[in-house]
């Protein structure tokens, strides 16, 4: 039996960043925690954030880009940042459409609007976020309660997120094509 500070290091993946240009740094972001969309009872879409140990205070929601018709260079546009006071510790669903307190959103959005989005919780003023999920808008108006979209276009059950968002050795591995 592992101990909790050993599932919390499992799940805990440095990944060298470049800084920016002229620093001559790099900066190294620690990984801990899973993001996905689910649908809430009603069968409206959410995000859930499974902390994992660790303690986020801001969701982001970037526009995900056609990688095959735009610059390398070109960045994602940060759509919407949700925040809160105190951090989120566990695991937790929000509204993108409608977040309740202790959550407030930047500005209102409408996730169906762009063509794809990408999801994440962070760490304000910390090197520290959440796996992110990647979603198109196909895939946002059929998720349901008992599905969780995770990292890029994976379908777990809300079963096997709840037992494996924090168990890294458990996820599967991904082939990207």
């Amino acid at each position: 039996m592992r101990s909790s500070a050993a599932r919390v290091g499992l799940a805990t993946v440095s990944i060298l960043v470049a800084a920016p240009a002229g620093c001559g740094n790099a900066v190294t972001t620690d990984v801990v925690g899973m993001t996905g969309v689910t649908a809430d009872a009603q069968g409206r879409p959410v995000v859930i954030v499974a902390a994992c140990g660790a303690a986020y205070d801001r969701i982001a929601v970037s526009d995900m880009l056609d990688r095959s018709t735009v610059p390398a260079t070109q960045v994602n546009e940060t759509l919407l940042t949700m925040t809160r006071e105190t951090p989120l510790t566990g695991t937790e669903t929000v509204s993108l459409t409608d977040p309740l307190a202790p959550w407030s959103a930047s500005k209102r959005f409408e996730p169906t609007e762009p063509d794809g989005i990408d999801v994440a919780a962070f760490a304000e003023g910390e090197d520290r976020t959440t796996t992110s999920v990647m979603v198109t808008r196909a895939e946002y108006q059929q998720v349901s309660a008992d599905v969780v979209l995770v990292r890029q276009g994976e379908r777990w059950t809300r079963a096997e997120f709840d037992a494996r968002a924090c168990d890294r050795d458990s996820w599967p591995e991904v082939t990207i094509s």
